[in-house]
């Protein structure tokens, strides 16, 4: 029902509705979003912690690929960080 309130008023541009709705569930999204990006992150030290003894002759993409889950995870603790002063 919430939903399609929110999709009637978003084509609307019914602004205040949207954000009644947002003010609404706004514990319950924040709570999901931050079990997403705890998951995300455990998930992230998981792949890299998996690396650790990987021949790099082998495996020639490791570095690159540990260097962007590595960028992943500075974006995901800033966020974590943003998301924890709500």
């Amino acid at each position: 029902e919430h939903q399609q309130i929110l999709y009637v008023a978003h084509m609307n541009g019914d602004y205040d509705t949207k954000q009644a709705l947002h003010n609404q569930y706004y514990s319950e999204t924040l709570s999901a979003l931050k079990s997403h990006v705890d998951g995300f992150l455990a998930e992230l030290e998981d792949l890299s912690n998996r690396t650790v003894g990987r021949d790099r002759n082998v495996h020639p993409r490791l570095p690159i690929i540990l260097q962007h889950n590595e960028f992943v995870k500075q974006v995901f603790l800033a966020v974590r960080e943003n998301l924890n002063y709500k």
